[in-house]
């Protein structure tokens, strides 16, 4: 049984987690709320929210042929990247099949992160070893705290760092004696902010002391789930089950809607093949329930007919409603759409369900 490990910024969530609500995530205790995830959720879009994402899968990526490795890894290539930059990218197994999505950050000529929300560590160092690349993960070494919400901006600036960071950028920042990255990888329009295990409660201190004036409230696992599906972002586990047999054809990226994330001038990564000839029959939607039941895993019907199925379904404090990620045909995709689930109707909503919470600049 694999143990279950406290992130670097243990100490400072388990003051805030009064209620001594915790969950497990990846092999990490993290909080799941702190005592109101609905008001976590209503904060993220009206002041600001800080959540511990030392959760995260992010592995290490160095050698002279770092770069050849992950054009032959990543449905993106590499080479389009500055040092201080970032995409998001798939990884596919033989089959075309989607194993992972995460972004890949470069560090410097040889040297490379990969971020992800589920690791697929094992498969990736085997793959590395054969171009004579190290990749090493780098939990352990490090935390890492989200940042989100209108005033995301201002928070990061009261504490005394530059917010001045365009998406998909990073920067290496020396803050008051601590050695920390300031990035913008997520889809919320926030930041993130990385910095080494045993720096991470002076971190939180600082940011939760900036936040202050600006109502900065701690968000759990649950309020990110709500966000990140009001978002439509579908995530391994909770949504889809990553593809992990050599040569499993799905899920595609065109049933998960990830398709953008394919490079069509990038011609050598593991898969393109077998991905490019996979029928784009269905596709993924968000679905609108008129009531607070969430429906996750559940079959939806048209006209009796089944064309699809719900993936992660929460209730959206937002919405008053909940809401749900689906796989359906693609004759069914249309938004305003009326569908059945469970004997109840449903609307097929537009991506996504709400606007990114983006940091005010002023």
């Amino acid at each position: 049984m694999r143990e279950i490990r406290a992130t670097p910024f243990h100490s400072r969530t388990a003051e805030a987690n009064r209620l001594n609500a915790w969950s497990n995530r990846n092999g990490w205790t993290l909080a799941a709320d702190y005592g109101d995830p609905a008001a976590e959720c209503i904060a993220a879009r009206v002041s600001a929210v800080v959540a511990d994402i030392s959760w995260r899968s992010r592995i290490a990526i160095e050698g002279a042929r770092a770069e050849e490795f992950l054009s032959r890894l990543m449905t993106r290539n590499p080479a389009k990247l500055a040092p201080g930059e970032a995409f998001k990218a798939l990884w596919l197994t033989d089959g075309g099949g989607v194993r992972g999505a995460g972004v890949l950050t470069r560090l410097g000529k040889e040297s490379f992160r990969l971020i992800a929300t589920e690791s697929d560590f094992d498969w990736i160092s085997r793959g590395a070893a054969l171009f004579d690349v190290q990749a090493r993960e780098i939990m352990e070494d490090e935390g890492g705290l989200a940042i989100i919400g209108p005033y995301a901006r201002k928070i990061v600036e009261a504490a005394g760092l530059d917010g001045a960071l365009d998406p998909l950028t990073f920067k290496k920042i020396f803050w008051r004696g601590c050695d920390v990255t300031l990035s913008r990888f997520g889809e919320h329009g926030g930041y993130e902010l990385w910095c080494k295990a045993d720096d991470a409660p002076i971190v939180w201190s600082r940011i939760a002391k900036a936040g202050e004036t600006f109502a900065l409230k701690p968000a759990g696992l649950n309020a990110m789930d709500v966000l990140d599906l009001e978002a439509g972002v579908p995530r391994p586990r909770r949504d889809y089950r990553g593809a992990r047999e050599a040569f499993a054809q799905s899920p595609t990226p065109f049933e998960l809607g990830l398709e953008t994330l394919i490079d069509a001038d990038h011609e050598l990564f593991n898969g393109r093949t077998a991905c490019l000839a996979a029928p784009h029959g269905r596709t993924r939607v968000e679905i609108e329930l008129d009531d607070e039941n969430p429906a996750p895993n559940t079959p939806l019907l048209r006209g009796g007919q089944h064309v699809g199925e719900t993936m992660g379904s929460l209730y959206s404090p937002a919405l008053q409603r909940a809401i749900a990620l689906a796989i359906v045909d693609v004759s069914v995709a249309e938004p305003g759409t009326t569908l059945t689930i469970s004997g109840r109707s449903v609307r097929v909503a537009a991506l996504p369900f709400l606007p990114t919470p983006d940091p005010l600049a002023e």
